[in-house]
């Protein structure tokens, strides 16, 4: 019982010890690949960004607005809509 104990204490401890070695190791291989990040292509990138901002809001803004026509032509129709006389009840 003593073995088995003993053992899964070795795992356990190895786990903990040599994690955080593996890790490290993969964070500074990966520090070492040079960043293929030019200037010219974070500023394209920004542009490119604030195009679509734009235009979203631009087509946002011509929806809201058909949105508001829409409603208010139904409260036109609502206010002509009268009962229809004539049938029995």
């Amino acid at each position: 019982m003593v073995d088995v104990l003993s053992t899964f204490v070795a795992i356990i401890l190895s786990v903990v010890a040599l994690t955080p070695i593996f890790l490290l190791v993969i964070l500074l291989n990966r520090s070492k690949i040079p960043s293929g990040t030019d200037p010219a292509v974070i500023k394209r990138l920004e542009e490119m960004d604030n195009t679509i901002a734009t235009d979203t809001n631009n087509a946002l803004d011509q929806v809201s607005a058909k949105l508001e026509d829409f409603e208010a032509r139904i409260t036109d129709l609502e206010e002509k809509r009268t009962n229809v006389k004539g049938f029995k009840k």
